[in-house]
C-alpha cells in the first residue's frame, strides 16, 4: 500500500516520507513538521485514531487524510469529527489520490518527504528536483495563501489489507407496525447529522460541507434545497425554531444560521472541545464532544450553560424525547437509552436488526415514533420502527 502510494506521488514531484506503524510516525512529525498527512486506519500497535489524536497533539494544524476500507468498523465520520480534514476510501483511483493532495499541498513541485520506512525498507526517499530547481522551502506551499509553513509531505500506511466486501440491503414493509421498514435511496451518502425542522429533513454531508433539506412522502425523500457552508466541517445539526445550529468539531465552534435561503450566518461560538453532536429539545441546546463531556445551554446570545455531565459511551449522536436520552456510537453502531433522571442512568443498549457491512451508523433521529438511519458511504436513509432495535443482554 505504501509503495504504491509513494510510487504514484513520486511520479509527480513529491518527496514522500514513510512510517510503518504509529509510533514511527509520531516521531517523524516532531522532528520535521509535515505539510500533509496520509494516514491509514488499520496500523500495527496504534490503530489510526490514536495516531490522529498524536499528530494533532503535535500540531493542530496539519491536514490528514484518512485513508478507510469498508471492511474497517470505524466510521470515516469519526475520524472527521476528530480532527481529519479528508478521507480516501479504498480502492481508490490513482487520480483520486493525486487530486486530494493537490486540495493541501498545491504546486507541480510541491515537496512530499518520507522518513522512516518499515523495518525492512528503513531510509528516506525523495523525488527528483524538476528543472530548474527550486530550494525546498520554496517549493512546499501550505493549503492557506500565505507563506509555506512546513517541509514535507509525508504519506503515512499500512501494510496491504484485506477488503471486505460491503452490502445494503433493500426491503420495504409498509404499516404502522413495530416491524415498519422502508429506506430511501438517492441521498446524499456523507451524512452526519439528521434533523427534522419544520417537517423538512435537515441532512448535514460532512465531505461536501453541505447541508440538504429533503420534503418527505409516499413517494420518498426529495431534495428540495442545498446549502453550501464552505469550509464547514459539519459534525452536527441542531433546529431551534428559525435557527439552525451546526456543530464544526475541527474549528471547535457552534455556528448559529438562520433558515432561511442560504442559511445565512448569525453568530459563531467558540466550543471548548470538538463538539460531536448537537441536540434542541425546545429549551436547552444540548452539546457533546469527542470525549463525552455534555453539556445543556441556553439558545440565547450567549449558549450560556447551564448543566453540565459526562457520558462513558463518548457518543457522536444523542437524542432526546420525553422519557429517555438516546445516544449513539457510529464506530460500534451501538444506540444506548439512559432514563431521564439523576445520573441518567444506562437502560439499555441495542444493535440494530439490519446490519450492512462496512457501512457504519453515521446519523439517526426519532420522528412520530420511528428511527430515522442514516450509514456512512451509503446513499441511502432508512426508516425504521422499534423492532429494528435489539437489546443487548
Amino acid at each position: 500500500m505504501r509503495l504504491a502510494v509513494r510510487n504514484v506521488l513520486k511520479l509527480r514531484g513529491y518527496e514522500i516520507a514513510e512510517a510503518g506503524d504509529g509510533p514511527a510516525a509520531l516521531e517523524m512529525a516532531r522532528e520535521a513538521r509535515p505539510d500533509l498527512v496520509l494516514l491509514d486506519m488499520r496500523l500495527p500497535g496504534m490503530d489510526g485514531i490514536e495516531v490522529l489524536a498524536g499528530l494533532k497533539k503535535i500540531d493542530e494544524s496539519v491536514p490528514v487524510v484518512m485513508i478507510t476500507g469498508y471492511g474497517h468498523i470505524q466510521s470515516a465520520v469519526d475520524v472527521m469529527k476528530l480532527g481529519a480534514s479528508e478521507y480516501l476510501q479504498k480502492p481508490f483511483e490513482n487520480a483520486q489520490l493525486v487530486e486530494t493532495v493537490k486540495r493541501f499541498v498545491t504546486g507541480p513541485q510541491a515537496k512530499c518527504v518520507p522518513p522512516a520506512q518499515r523495518g525492512e525498507a528503513a531510509g528516506a526517499v525523495k523525488a527528483p528536483e524538476p528543472a530548474p530547481k527550486q530550494p525546498v522551502a520554496a517549493a512546499v506551499q501550505a493549503p492557506e495563501p500565505a507563506a509555506p509553513r512546513r517541509s514535507p509531505l509525508y504519506a503515512l500506511a499500512a501494510s496491504l489489507i484485506l477488503l471486505a466486501s460491503s452490502f445494503v440491503i433493500y426491503r420495504q414493509v409498509s404499516g404502522n407496525t413495530a416491524d415498519y421498514y422502508r429506506e430511501y435511496p438517492g441521498v446524499a451518502a456523507n451524512i452526519s447529522s439528521l434533523v427534522w425542522a419544520e417537517g423538512k429533513l435537515l441532512a448535514g454531508d460532512w465531505l461536501a460541507q453541505s447541508v440538504y433539506r429533503y420534503s418527505a412522502d409516499k413517494d420518498g425523500l426529495h431534495l428540495e434545497e442545498t446549502f453550501p457552508l464552505d469550509k464547514t466541517h459539519i459534525s452536527g445539526l441542531a433546529a431551534a425554531g428559525d435557527t439552525l445550529y451546526v456543530a464544526d468539531s475541527w474549528k471547535k465552534t457552534i455556528e448559529a444560521r438562520k433558515i432561511a435561503p442560504g442559511l445565512p450566518l448569525i453568530r459563531s461560538f467558540p466550543a471548548p472541545g470538538k463538539v460531536s453532536t448537537l441536540f434542541y429539545d425546545g429549551e436547552y441546546l444540548w452539546t457533546c464532544d469527542s470525549e463525552g463531556n455534555a453539556v445543556l445551554r441556553r439558545p440565547d446570545s450567549e449558549l450560556t450553560p447551564s448543566v453540565s455531565f459526562k457520558l462513558p459511551e463518548k457518543p457522536d449522536q444523542l437524542y432526546k424525547d420525553k422519557d429517555y436520552l438516546w445516544t449513539a456510537v457510529s464506530s460500534t453502531g451501538k444506540i444506548y437509552r439512559h432514563t431521564l433522571d439523576d445520573g441518567l442512568p444506562l437502560d439499555g443498549v441495542f444493535t440494530l436488526k439490519t446490519l450492512s457491512q462496512g457501512s457504519p451508523l453515521s446519523a439517526f433521529t426519532w420522528r412520530d415514533g420511528r428511527l430515522w438511519l442514516a450509514r456512512d458511504g451509503v446513499g441511502i436513509i432508512s426508516e425504521v420502527g422499534t423492532a429494528e432495535l435489539v437489546k443487548e443482554k
